[in-house]
């Protein structure tokens, strides 16, 4: 049963993806039961600049008026459905900088065993981000999509190391692949440093074998690289931001990304974007920092952004109004 109903056209973004409950342990404090998961922070990301609409399942468990935080931004609801059974929950403790992640417990409960229905209006949405970290999810979504014109693939720990075969596989449906160092080390079987440079170039000849044209290397607080065929531009995090909680930066950071694109901006200007929108979800525990952040907000934190190691170019202002 969807628990939502939208109308008018398919949205500019569709976010396959998890809607979890989520324990999560930093220097800041220590937080349970959060409404978090991938989805989530990817579709207020989103919002910001486009229309979206996250494809999800959740559990009955599960209070509806939760969701209220996604549906008071304009996120489009009718791409998810309630399943009888445990919603997805997850825990993780972070080192003092927020840079290393230790994942506590993964019980994904109905979202890995409901197979996911793509509502008719969603199929034919512009852009799809796949965040699932569920390979079988993942391609059950793509095969009910109608030729997007651009996929992109995010993913979790858990999928590239439990699941690196499956998760290789899937690669070849996305354009656009961002994952971060430790995520690339178990892709690749790299024995090496993870903060070594020539890892992520290592992971792109791989990555760009199989497929996608563009890979983004997430690394935390010294922000992201960006592979284009022989090209490599590095785009730094945004200055002075108080570190709470670093979870769903890197969905944050994609799904901004892609409503930069969706918006007409090139590659970089989407990614400083990104990198911008990512900071305002770190301050504050839980989706509290991308639910309160504004487009005044981020564009305030773009100014702050290199791009190898000059200032980045300036986000186009027209027309942002959302």
């Amino acid at each position: 049963m969807s628990v939502g109903v939208s109308e008018g056209g398919p949205p500019d973004i569709a976010v396959v993806g998890a809607i979890a409950l989520d324990e999560i342990h930093s220097a800041a404090g220590d937080i349970d039961q959060l409404l978090g998961g991938s989805a989530v922070y990817a579709s207020l990301s989103a919002s910001l600049l486009a229309s979206v609409a996250p494809v999800s399942v959740i559990g009955d468990d599960v209070d509806l008026a939760r969701l209220a935080v996604l549906s008071d931004r304009g996120v489009q609801l009718d791409g998810i459905e309630r399943a009888a059974g445990p919603n997805f929950r997850w825990g993780c403790r972070y080192s003092a900088d927020g840079d290393v992640r230790e994942t506590l417990y993964t019980h994904a409960g109905v979202y890995d065993t409901h197979p996911i229905v793509v509502a008719e209006r969603i199929r034919s949405a512009r852009m799809v981000l796949l965040t699932a970290g569920n390979p079988e999810q993942n391609q059950r979504a793509m095969s009910q999509m109608s030729g997007p014109e651009l996929v992109a693939l995010d993913t979790i720990e858990r999928e590239v190391a439990e699941q690196t075969e499956a998760f290789r596989a899937e690669l070849g449906l996305a354009d656009i692949v961002s994952i971060n160092t430790l995520e690339a080390s178990h892709l690749i079987g790299w024995q090496g440093d993870p903060d070594d440079p020539a890892l992520a170039r290592s992971a792109w000849e791989e990555i760009r074998a199989l497929g996608p044209s563009v890979f983004i290397c997430k690394r935390g607080s010294r922000g992201v690289e960006i592979f284009r065929e022989d090209e490599r531009i590095a785009v730094s995090a945004a200055a002075d931001v108080a570190v709470v909680d670093p979870t769903g930066a890197g969905d944050t950071f994609i799904a901004a990304l892609l409503s930069g694109l969706v918006r007409g901006w090139t590659l970089v200007q989407a990614t400083v974007w990104g990198c911008a929108a990512a900071s305002t979800t770190i301050e504050r525990f839980g989706a509290d920092g991308i639910a309160a952040a504004s487009v005044e907000t981020v564009v305030a934190r773009a100014r702050s952004i290199s791009v190898d190691g000059a200032a980045a170019p300036p986000i186009p202002l027209s027309g942002l109004s959302r």
